[in-house]
């Protein structure tokens, strides 16, 4: 804990904020940990949530009826992506971490996911489906964060919440049940969808797919940025649609996916201790040190 700093007489001079002494004594013998406070600062009303909802089904419902607005190469194009941009919209980009400040917080990955993606659509571009296919894997991308990471989050843990009494039309007041459980069923539900279906041969197989969704829904939810997921989704599908159609190394794969998720996570940590929501906590308060 720092004091502050004012300037007296042409000097500046550190001086401890009130309380300061006493919070170091009833903090002593405490150890002290980072504690992640609140979900993302989403603002809800009935018609966003109902907006929401209608993304989510007439995406399942789409996917699995193979009806779609067209295609980007080989790479369908979801019926649900202009419903999910207007649920975006309604929520409002700066909450979702289209904001200068958001920006600032996630700098290192954002510089990070430019240069591999760029890296990435030109490859792909130039070695395996021509630039429209490339752009299709990452409007793909898109639209699947839209739908299961922001869509379906909203949708499950506001009535969650609303089930357990808690504030449902905001979600930073959500608390960890609701939020776990939104987590889950949107996992579930992007884990089932017919493209991946088709990639599994058991129960099993299933599970890098919900791992992929929980990483990426628990980032978007805790710190309410979407883009990092986006450009963390995009770059997983050029690598791995590159790899399965020119036969190419698992390793290098399974290295780039490996450090995007890392990276992800890493980033969500910098950027959550400088927006406040991962704060410095002891674990243990000697009340008895505080004089009354």
């Amino acid at each position: 804990m720092l004091g502050a700093t004012v300037r007296t007489g042409g000097r500046h001079e550190t001086v401890d904020p009130p309380g300061r002494a006493e919070v170091e004594r009833a903090t002593e013998d405490a150890w002290w940990a980072w504690r992640w406070y609140g979900w993302a600062d989403w603002r809800l009303t009935p018609g966003i949530v109902t907006l929401a909802a209608l993304a989510v089904m007439l995406d399942i419902v789409t996917a699995w009826a193979n009806v779609t607005l067209g295609h980007l190469g080989r790479i369908p194009i979801s019926p649900a992506l202009p419903c999910a941009l207007l649920l975006a919209a309604r929520i409002g980009f700066p909450a979702l971490g289209a904001s200068r400040v958001a920006w600032h917080r996630w700098r290192e990955f954002g510089a990070f996911v430019t240069l591999t993606l760029v890296v990435s659509i030109a490859a792909y571009a130039l070695g395996v489906g021509g630039p429209v296919e490339a752009a299709g894997l990452v409007v793909a991308a898109l639209g699947e964060e839209l739908v299961y990471r922001l869509a379906a989050l909203v949708v499950v843990g506001a009535l969650a919440a609303a089930l357990v009494g808690r504030d449902w039309r905001h979600a930073a007041r959500w608390g960890t049940g609701p939020g776990v459980v939104a987590l889950l069923v949107a996992a579930f539900a992007f884990s089932v969808l017919p493209g991946h279906v088709a990639q599994m041969s058991g129960i099993a197989t299933m599970v890098p797919f919900a791992s992929l969704a929980v990483v990426l829904g628990w980032v978007v939810l805790r710190t309410g940025a979407l883009w990092p997921a986006v450009g963390a989704h995009a770059i997983l599908n050029l690598v791995t649609i590159a790899v399965l159609v020119a036969d190419g190394s698992v390793a290098l794969r399974l290295g780039v996916v490996g450090a995007t998720l890392l990276g992800l996570l890493i980033a969500a940590d910098i950027g959550g201790r400088r927006s406040g929501q991962l704060r410095r906590v002891p674990n243990a308060i000697d009340l008895t040190a505080v004089s009354p």
